[in-house]
């Protein structure tokens, strides 16, 4: 009786222990299936950028980040105000960014962009509203696509402020030819009156001292020259050779 009810209990444990591997199993394979369908599901965030042709302008962006495309995305924004301007068409006054009502597809990376406002009239903002919140929600297929809800849009336009950034072109190589190009403009100004020289009348007539002056050196070489002439050969001012016999 004792071995009998040994055995019994063993099979009890065996068959727990494989209802617990059973089960751990499942679970696995449930994470794992939701984990690559996060992964291949699409993913669009809407939020704000500089404008890659001037940093100064930032841009509203809507992208796909998701590896599948999303259909049907749909903004649910306050209206953005924009500085006021007049519509080239319809000669309307438009005070607040055009956000369209729907896109119809983004593709895996794809995005849409439009130039929102700029840094510069928000520098100093004088009680503006910066902060901006809403949603967004698309569809992962055409039809009968899982609804996607709850991706929070927060847009702040103060997060530009005190910030810095490099031009394009500020690069280590032409950092240094603009140096070597104002090195070479301070060695010429050593040409003029020997060193940098401030003057207070127009342009115009330091021009022509300075024609004149140039006129006046001219004229003494010359008339140096002549004198030399005149000493060693005995012609007339105007000789270069030896006087005629």
């Amino acid at each position: 009786m004792h071995a009998e009810a040994v055995a019994a209990w063993a099979q009890w444990v065996t068959a727990a222990i494989a209802g617990g591997a059973v089960w751990f199993a499942r679970g696995q394979v449930r994470e794992a299936r939701e984990t690559r369908e996060r992964v291949a599901a699409p993913n669009v965030v809407a939020y704000i950028d500089a404008n890659p042709k001037n940093w100064q302008w930032f841009d509203l962006v809507v992208k796909n980040f998701g590896q599948t495309p999303a259909y049907n995305v749909r903004l649910k924004l306050p209206p953005l105000p924009v500085r006021p301007y007049q519509n080239l068409i319809t000669a309307e006054t438009v005070t607040h960014l055009a956000i369209p009502d729907a896109i119809a597809v983004l593709a895996p990376g794809q995005e849409w962009r439009t130039l929102w406002d700029t840094l510069i009239d928000r520098e100093n903002p004088q009680g503006e509203q910066s902060s901006f919140v809403g949603s967004v929600t698309f569809d992962e297929s055409m039809i009968g696509g899982k609804r996607h809800h709850g991706n929070p849009i927060s847009l702040d336009t103060n997060m530009f402020l005190d910030t810095m950034r490099f031009a394009e072109d500020d690069t280590p190589k032409t950092i240094a030819d603009n140096i070597a190009a104002i090195a070479s403009i301070l060695h010429n100004y050593t040409s003029i009156h020997d060193g940098i020289w401030v003057y207070t009348v127009p342009g115009d007539k330091e021009r022509q001292h300075i024609d004149a002056e140039a006129a006046q050196r001219a004229a003494r070489v010359k008339a140096a020259r002549d004198h030399i002439n005149r000493g060693l050969y005995g012609g007339s001012a105007g000789s270069t050779g030896p006087a005629s016999q």
